[in-house]
């Protein structure tokens, strides 16, 4: 028999139609995909603990649980360590932006006397950006922290999911080896492993740098006398998880907020350390702790981020690298869809050229 091939045309209209859909879907399917997300992430990141409590003896349902348990008791510390502060910050938050009026306010005297220029429609526009830029960040830290009834229920479903998928991944593998076809048995294993080894190495590479930096970013505004300083290090070491992007979100808000309650000058030794330390990170840190394990190149990842924020928000920008990782791997597996593979990852290294020895 053979095959009639489609038009171009149609073949393009196709696969337009096929991606508006996707992007439908995920969008308007966003209370589901987002806990399940991260719920197969923790699941993944769990699943080394879980697998050796299983060889000592433990059933699997019991081991998944004291898995999901110690997660829970580790991230209930960590939230614990951050609430003295959080409170306190909020309730200072009134105070906050009157202390950012009046730093703005010396700052317009200072331009109107060092440049002569008119500033009032300037400062204007600043002090709107500055109070939604910093009114921005206490509505996120809010919806963080501070809104437990939602975020309770969302961290509720998250756990069950993972208990679940590390319950019943058997089950899970079975029904992705029935759903093809048996000559693609070997394959799908293949890309079950890789996305298992990559996300967990990503992960908890991820989670491990966040905590280096969370603690030098602490360490360093402790020395330099900063308030809040708990808060704002850890805040940043999060917001650092977001490529590119995070790292300027997180500059801006901090130099905000300690401008609101210290100098000019606390504000720019802030900024300053802030980008010494994701510079010693991106160079130092970052290769050496997450590794080259997913090969993706930088344009990619920042339209990822972007397009995972316009999704799904700010969780959307934290699921994109793993989304994307998860995407090459099976686009590396599927013989049409290899182009699309290397168009995600980065460029291949230059062969080094042969020096020929010359006899002498």
């Amino acid at each position: 028999m053979t095959e009639n091939k489609l038009p171009f045309t149609a073949r393009l209209a196709f696969t337009l139609l096929s991606l508006v859909l996707i992007i439908y879907i995920a969008h308007f399917s966003a209370t589901i995909i987002i806990p399940l997300a991260f719920a197969s992430l923790v699941a993944i990141m769990l699943l080394p603990l879980a697998s050796r409590l299983e060889e000592w003896g433990c059933s699997r349902g019991l081991s998944a649980f004291i898995a999901v348990l110690l997660f829970v008791i580790g991230l209930s510390t960590l939230l614990a360590l951050l609430t003295s502060q959080m409170g306190a910050f909020v309730s200072d938050f009134p105070h906050l932006q009157q202390q950012l009026m009046k730093s703005l306010d010396n700052l317009q005297v200072w331009i109107n006397e060092k440049f002569h220029i008119n500033a009032h429609k300037q400062m204007d526009y600043l002090e709107q950006f500055a109070l939604g830029t910093l009114g921005s960040a206490t509505t996120f830290l809010s919806q963080t922290f501070g809104a437990v009834s939602s975020l309770l229920i969302f961290f509720v479903f998250v756990l069950l999911y993972s208990f679940f998928i590390l319950l019943y991944r058997s089950l899970l593998i079975t029904f992705l080896i029935r759903l093809f076809q048996y000559q693609h048995r070997d394959k799908l294993l293949d890309v079950v492993s890789q996305t298992r080894f990559i996300i967990r190495s990503y992960a908890s590479g991820l989670m491990i740098e966040m905590l280096v930096v969370a603690i030098l970013n602490c360490t360093v505004f402790w020395i330099l006398g900063i308030k809040y300083a708990t808060l704002l290090g850890v805040m940043a070491a999060v917001f650092n998880l977001i490529p590119y992007l995070g790292i300027i979100t997180a500059t801006i808000i901090c130099m905000l907020i300690t401008l609101t309650s210290g100098t000019p000058g606390d504000s720019l030794q802030v900024g300053i350390a802030l980008l010494i330390i994701h510079f010693l990170d991106s160079n130092i840190l970052l290769p050496r702790i997450v590794g080259s394990k997913v090969k993706i190149n930088a344009l990619v990842t920042l339209v990822g981020v972007v397009t995972g924020n316009l999704l799904w928000g700010v969780p959307g920008m934290f699921l994109a690298i793993p989304t994307i990782a998860l995407l090459k791997i099976i686009f590396e597996h599927i013989e049409q869809m290899k182009p699309w593979a290397i168009l995600l990852g980065e460029l291949p290294a230059k062969p080094r050229k042969k020096i020929s020895s010359k006899k002498q």
